[in-house]
């Protein structure tokens, strides 16, 4: 089971790029803090059509559901690894819905199938 669920303030602008698939890409973090612990910043990484292209601003309210997942490059003549969250959703400022989002997400996640 690979299930992410982030709830949090965007950190700084989205970053927009067309990747050569002809699909656009869009990644920002996601600033999530619980009750007396240090806030954390966690990447995520959006690809789809450009008419589907998630409307993110800076310092925003957002939640986001999805999976976790890593990309090897090279770089400098080593390979380097990137973790980030790929969502299946994104809510930004409507906070009834991010709680929503969160609640079916977390219970999708636990119907586990029978054997």
């Amino acid at each position: 089971m690979n299930i992410c669920v982030l709830q949090g303030i965007t950190v700084g602008e989205p970053r927009v790029a067309e990747l050569p698939s002809g699909q656009w890409a869009v990644t920002f973090d996601v600033r999530t803090q619980l009750d007396g612990t240090p806030a954390r910043s966690v990447p995520v990484e959006w690809t789809g059509p450009k008419r589907s292209i998630p409307k993110i601003e800076a310092d925003m309210p957002v939640a986001v559901t999805g999976s976790l997942d890593r990309r090897f490059y090279r770089a400098s003549g080593s390979i380097q690894t990137r973790v980030f969250v790929r969502p299946e959703k994104i809510v930004v400022r409507q906070l009834k819905r991010q709680k929503t989002t969160i609640q079916r997400a977390l219970a999708a996640g636990l119907e586990l199938p029978e054997r």
